[in-house]
């Protein structure tokens, strides 16, 4: 109740009302007799959101992030496990420090904090594992009359070889279902979801590997870690690291750095770093001069360029122009670039 109303509060605003609440929700989620998972989870909630709203209004402020970091693992659950690590709002703590730490122009310490970011991205594979097993074992559980309807409209695109390849894994067909889930993605409908059961199905015959590449695949679709890796990047070029900076474009490239469609839940990690954090990142870096800060393809491959042109590494940051413009004909900061290159092939321009 206190967090919410902090919320409301801070996004009204009302910045001392606000503070008042996050300090009450902190000391509930820590008063004696709480479950220990609780008071974790809420106290982290309370200490991120609190660190957020004081970014917001200008305050870039670590300590509150620190403590959710410090909270992860602290406390033992009902099972005798640690809780907390490696959650959302660890990950977002991570994101949400590296941010503060660029308004400071502490760069290393962003860049080891975008790191670790990496390192407690949520595994969302086995909690959807866990959930597949569930509905396999309940016996009153069918999708048979929503396959039958999808049959009767004849329109067999890639979210009916989804639904049947949800049936086959029902009735324990898991060879069959993978032919199908493999189907639904070749006609591009929800690849995530696709690899996620298909993983599951390998998984239960026995393939470990097999699941294991299909779940990384789906969690890189599902968390979009290729925004972090441009990111990183960027802070690698900024610092010098011209090399590291490299290895990371090419891994944001690999993982295409797009923010995903549709607006994402707050709490989501998915999106998160774009919709909540891009503006501070960008302000963070306003007065360091760079190629651009905005993740896409077009911008890794301009800053990869600008990058080998500083290594002297002239012919691969004309092909890293050269492909910008094969598949964007209008980047003009691209075309302006290759020109100087081609006109001044032995000293790299500045």
């Amino acid at each position: 109740m206190h967090l919410r109303k902090a919320m409301r509060l801070a996004d009204a605003g009302s910045h001392a009302e606000a503070e008042v609440e996050f300090a009450r929700a902190i000391t509930l989620a820590t008063a004696p007799g709480t479950e220990a998972w609780r008071a974790v989870s809420d106290a982290q909630a309370a200490h991120l959101m609190r660190g957020e709203a004081r970014f917001s209004r200008g305050e870039p402020r670590e300590e509150d992030f620190s403590r959710v970091i410090a909270l992860a693992g602290t406390q033992p659950s009902s099972k005798g496990l640690p809780v907390g690590d490696g959650n959302d709002y660890k990950f977002l703590a991570f994101l949400d420090r590296a941010l503060a730490k660029t308004q400071r122009a502490d760069l290393g310490g962003a860049r080891s904090d975008l790191t670790s970011a990496l390192g407690a991205i949520p595994e969302y594979s086995q909690q959807r594992l866990q959930w597949l097993r569930a509905q396999i074992n309940n016996p009153s559980k069918s999708s048979g009359a929503w396959l039958e309807y999808l049959e009767q409209k004849g329109n067999k695109d890639g979210y009916y070889y989804l639904v049947r390849g949800q049936h086959k894994m029902l009735q324990r067909d898991y060879s069959a279902a993978i032919a199908d889930f493999t189907e639904s993605m070749e006609r591009s409908y929800d690849v995530a979801l696709s690899l996620q059961h298909r993983g599951a199905c390998k998984l239960f015959l026995g393939d470990q590997s097999g699941a294991q590449a299909d779940f990384k695949q789906a969690n890189e679709l599902r968390q979009n870690p290729g925004m972090i890796f441009f990111f990183r990047a960027v802070l690698r070029q900024l610092d010098g690291d011209y090399e590291g900076a490299v290895a990371d474009y090419v891994e944001a490239i690999r993982l295409d750095p797009k923010p995903l469609k549709g607006p994402p839940g707050r709490r989501s990690a998915i999106s998160t770093i774009y919709s909540y954090h891009n503006d501070w990142f960008v302000a963070g870096l306003s007065k360091l001069q760079l190629g651009d800060a905005e993740p896409n393809l077009g911008t890794a491959h301009f800053n990869m360029a600008l990058c080998y042109e500083r290594l002297g590494r002239i012919r691969e940051a004309k092909e890293e122009l050269q492909q910008i413009l094969r598949k964007q004909a209008n980047f003009a900061r691209a075309e302006h670039r290759l020109a100087q290159l081609n006109g001044n092939a032995i000293k790299p321009h500045p």
